[in-house]
């Protein structure tokens, strides 16, 4: 099972791409965020397997996100 991450501050977006993954096989959404800030201090706890993120979200973007996030992960 392949775990994904939404990070998305538009709602019906998130909620509708929740909804395909779960309803894929071999995929799940493991979580929904609105914003980085939200996001970032639950992630070790979820570990994803992959983090689908929108670029333009209010407060840190999707691009100072994924630097940020580096600092939580793994790699």
């Amino acid at each position: 099972m392949i775990r994904v991450v939404i990070v998305e501050d538009i709602a019906n977006i998130r909620e509708g791409i929740a909804s395909l993954l779960n309803g894929t096989d071999g995929f799940s959404c493991a979580g929904e965020f609105e914003t980085y800030e939200k996001m970032l201090p639950e992630i070790e706890k979820i570990n994803p397997d992959v983090i689908l993120s929108d670029i333009g979200l209010p407060g840190m973007s999707g691009i100072d996100g994924i630097k940020e996030l580096k600092k939580y992960c793994r790699m």
